[in-house]
């Protein structure tokens, strides 16, 4: 297997606008067609189709960019540079913890690969309570297929590791279904670092897919540039001011948009919305914030189970998601 190129390198030699983060300084004030606030999943997709229609678009990311070039594999350089808040997020009452990303590509950079299509029950939930009755799997599978194949999504054949696989057994061992995990990646080396950035590129992250396919179409990236607030008038938003952060100190700067795309994760986007005093007529800005929590099982096993070896999370069962309550 050959490592990917980093697309970030030649990308910038031949004159791809990215500024902050070290590399080029960012204006006081700029302007465009669409400002896209986040490069994760939905700001890099979005971005992309953006800027191949011929629209001026500006990605904002707040956390700074780092590449293939600077993933090591080491905990200590990944949580300070990748995450939210070093990976310590929380909950206010320090229950949870909040793995989320904080770079270009946003949580895609260093999430795991697990890539499921919306499942039928959530978008029978959409149609009754939210009105959105275009919403079925056969409307919406042409677009699934579409993500499926710019992100290179599919079908994961190497065998699971073996902290994967004692979940499958320990599943047939009850009757309970388990099935593997389709995964984002292209030529995997199955190192097992998913959550540190991937050294050879072959997670299909934001990092490697649509943000470079929106740069290369003429969108402008800025590093390391956090969103602030939107500045409302009669209505309508006017402009966003948002701070240019680096080893310099901070600087404010104000931007421009006929439109504008708040794609900064479910934590972030509601917060610049209250710090905003956006109209909130229903009261639920930001108190409706879902967490998928993950508990830690361990056991005293015979065999050796290195789960840092191999693919982090490639077995799952969704058995009891449609048998209890």
């Amino acid at each position: 297997m050959s490592r990917q190129p980093d697309p970030f390198r030649a990308g910038i030699a031949r004159g791809w606008k990215v500024l902050g983060a070290g590399l080029a300084p960012v204006p006081d004030e700029l302007s465009c067609d669409v400002l896209v606030i986040g490069s994760g999943a939905g700001g890099g997709i979005s971005a992309e189709l953006l800027a191949r229609a011929g629209l001026d678009v500006i990605v904002l990311e707040d956390g700074p960019l780092k590449t293939s070039t600077d993933f090591r594999q080491l905990e200590a350089e990944a949580y300070p540079t990748l995450y939210q808040e070093c990976a310590a997020r929380k909950t206010a009452d320090k229950a949870i913890t909040i793995l989320q990303g904080r770079c270009v590509g946003g949580s895609t950079t260093v999430n795991w690969t697990s890539s499921f299509r919306t499942p039928e029950l959530t978008l029978a939930f959409w149609r009754q309570h939210h009105g959105l009755a275009d919403f079925g799997p056969e409307a919406l599978a042409p677009f699934f297929a579409e993500a499926e194949r710019r992100l290179h999504i599919g079908a994961w054949e190497t065998p699971p590791n073996e902290n994967n696989d004692l979940l499958r057994r320990g599943a047939l061992k009850l009757g309970i279904e388990a099935l593997a995990i389709h995964r984002n990646v292209r030529g995997c080396w199955n190192l097992g670092s998913c959550g540190l950035g991937c050294p050879t590129n072959a997670k299909q992250s934001m990092l490697v897919t649509t943000i470079p396919g929106a740069l290369d179409h003429g969108a402008r990236l800025l590093a390391q540039t956090r969103a602030e607030r939107f500045e409302i008038a009669a209505g309508q938003v006017a402009a966003l001011h948002a701070v240019a952060w680096g080893e310099d100190g901070e600087r404010p700067l104000r931007i421009r948009a006929r439109h504008y795309v708040l794609a900064a994760g479910a934590i972030n986007s509601p917060a610049v919305l209250l710090r905003s005093g956006a109209p909130d007529p229903h009261g639920l800005l930001g108190r409706r914030t879902f967490l998928h929590p993950v508990v830690l099982s361990a056991a005293l096993c015979e065999q050796r189970v290195e789960c840092w070896a191999g693919a982090p999370q490639t077995i799952y069962s969704d058995h009891f998601l449609h048998t209890q309550p």
